[in-house]
């Protein structure tokens, strides 16, 4: 554990005088800084925490009139996290933490537009997840409304593009001399953020010719990839600068999906959020529902029967399981291996029969609640999984047998979009992706939640960083999955599936962080309370937003077919990018 003492000891040495350091409730040990004191202070912790985990704001203007912007920092090697916390006034300026945490660049921009912050110093601060013109989603006094409130409020389209003109005439901007010239129209419409970015546009260095004239090549061209590209893996939009069919430089734009899940949760009561992250990671939810069961019963102070931890456990594991044969069989079509797609569909319906049975649905489960589950397992259930098992080991080699021993695949995937460990650490990457890279960590083993410590399994970890280390390291969870279910069947206890809980639950005023490792790596949820039925402020945290900055960071070099398969190994899911 890192001590208080050693914080103040490193924040000395910086020259930062904290507000205050000290233990606070649920959160643990919590810094609280000035914001002049932000950069300095990130300095000074880098070397002793490995990971920016996550940055929140939070709209307190009724309480003390400040937006509120929580970090957590995070130490492998002492399993430990520090809290950060810093207050701007109403439209202040919040300075950029890439330079000590490059897993703040998409976070930074997305708490900046929600809470109408500016944003200095990051390299590319335009709006990542809502239009131009729309407010600040997440503040207080944006109220809910439904399409036709919406578009009853928004501008005439001629009053909206006068007043876009006159901003970028205040700036000095000229519009595209050619308005039919793609390209052109690109690079202008990216100026249309609140604070222009001071470098160039990303994609970044893009050019028209090799800068040595006397050298042979080729004019380089912007190749729009998605968002209605079927090898993205959802509504993915990657511009590209391409020289022939190689990757110059990149950037993912993201928001093709945004529904609100974090604005929303703040009217609905707390066993209703579950229905909203079952739309985030819609093929994992009994492993996001369980986040936000964990984080209210924490707040709560609720005592889960031990059965229902254990039903939990299997649930999640069995989730898990179908969520990756949807990841794996995609994974060989990526590379134009049809086969074992249409194999992992068959296992993975497997899967789904069972998760119809106990939950009734297939997909949307709300099952998992505050306070246990909302239905005991069945004896056909039980069946079910039985007789999967029998075949379930034998069925994960014969996949690897289709696709991984192709001599074929493996040219593919071996060395090629590789991560390596330093910069999987600091783009924040968890899960998977982060162990193909040789980071040793999964929640379920260093920080146990529900009954994960009663269970015996093992954490693969790959040191290579690329597609085939990915694969290996999914394909191995898959089968310490099926170890884990087996061991939920045979020690299932006996008892109650759910705690007895008032029909209408408040929970007490305070603030929690709770991750779980779900199908696709940390996905953590931060809850205020201020003692109503509903949460004050939700945060989902959401790990394939790290991970796409992760696989954005492998694409420059990379041939155009070589950047499908890899952005394919990183499995994002784009309902929790976009929330």
């Amino acid at each position: 554990m890192i001590s208080s003492d050693y914080i103040t000891k490193l924040l000395h040495k910086a020259s930062v005088a904290p507000i205050s350091l000290e233990e606070e409730g649920h959160l643990g040990l919590v810094l609280r800084i000035e914001v002049d004191d932000l950069l300095a202070t990130f300095k000074a912790l880098r070397s002793s925490f490995e990971q920016l985990i996550d940055l929140l704001g939070a709209d307190l203007l009724e309480r003390d009139n400040s937006i509120e912007i929580t970090y957590r920092l995070r130490s492998l090697g002492e399993n430990d996290d520090l809290v950060i916390k810093v207050k701007l006034a109403p439209g202040a300026t919040l300075p950029s933490v890439t330079d000590s945490y490059l897993s703040a660049l998409l976070p930074e921009r997305e708490a900046c537009e929600m809470f109408g912050l500016k944003l200095s110093g990051h390299p590319n601060p335009k709006y990542l997840l809502l239009s131009e013109g729309i407010p600040p989603m997440l503040l207080k006094s944006v109220p809910i409304r439904s399409h036709e409130e919406a578009q009853a409020a928004e501008l005439p389209s001629d009053d909206l593009s006068l007043q876009m003109l006159n901003d970028l005439n205040e700036r000095g901007i000229e519009p595209p001399e050619d308005p039919d010239d793609p390209l052109q129209n690109y690079l202008f419409a990216g100026w249309l953020s609140p604070e222009p970015p001071e470098g160039p546009l990303v994609p970044r260095n893009i050019r028209r010719v090799s800068d040595n004239p006397e050298a042979l090549a080729t004019d380089h061209y912007l190749l729009q990839m998605g968002p209605q590209h079927p090898s993205t893996h959802g509504v993915l939009n990657v511009a590209c600068e391409m020289d022939g069919e190689t990757i110059i430089s990149s950037e993912v734009h993201v928001g093709n999906l945004h529904r609100g899940i974090e604005k929303l949760a703040e009217n609905r009561r707390y066993n209703q959020l579950a229905t909203l992250v079952d739309r985030g990671d819609y093929v994992g939810g009994c492993n996001t529902e369980l986040a936000v069961a964990l984080s209210v019963e924490q707040l709560a102070g609720i005592e889960v029967p031990e059965r229902a931890s254990w039903i939990r456990v299997m649930m999640a594991e069995i989730n898990r399981l179908a969520s990756h044969y949807i990841w794996f069989g995609p994974s060989g079509l990526d590379s134009g291996a049809m086969g074992i797609f249409l194999f992992c569909l068959y296992d993975r319906e497997l899967w789904l029969d069972v998760l119809e049975e106990i939950t009734g649905q297939r997909m949307m489960f709300n099952y998992v609640r505050p306070g246990g589950v909302v239905a005991d397992i069945t004896p056909r259930s039980i069946a079910m999984i039985e007789d999967i098992l029998k075949i379930a080991d034998s069925r994960l080699d014969e996949h690897y047998e289709a696709l991984m021993a192709s001599e074929i695949y493996q040219q593919r995937a071996c060395g090629v979009g590789v991560v390596s460990k330093e910069d999987a650490l600091s783009l924040g990457a968890t899960g998977f992706v982060a162990r193909a890279s040789g980071v040793d960590w999964d929640l379920r083993r260093d920080r146990p939640y529900a009954a994960y410590d009663k269970m015996d399994f093992d954490v693969m970890v790959a040191d290579t960083g690329d597609i085939w280390a990915r694969m290996v390291c999914r394909l191995d969870e898959m089968r310490q999955s099926l170890r884990i279910i087996r061991q939920c069947l045979d020690g299932m206890p006996k008892g109650d599936f759910t705690a007895k809980l008032p029909r209408v639950l408040r929970v007490p005023e305070g603030e929690c962080y709770v991750p779980v490792e779900s199908t696709r790596g940390e996905m953590g949820v931060h809850i205020y309370s201020d003692g109503t039925d509903k949460p004050y402020r939700m945060r989902y945290r959401p790990p394939t937003l790290y991970s796409l900055m992760t696989a954005d960071l492998t694409l420059p070099g990379l041939f155009l077919a070589d950047a499908i398969v890899t952005l394919g190994s990183f499995d994002f899911c784009f309902g929790e990018i976009d929330r």
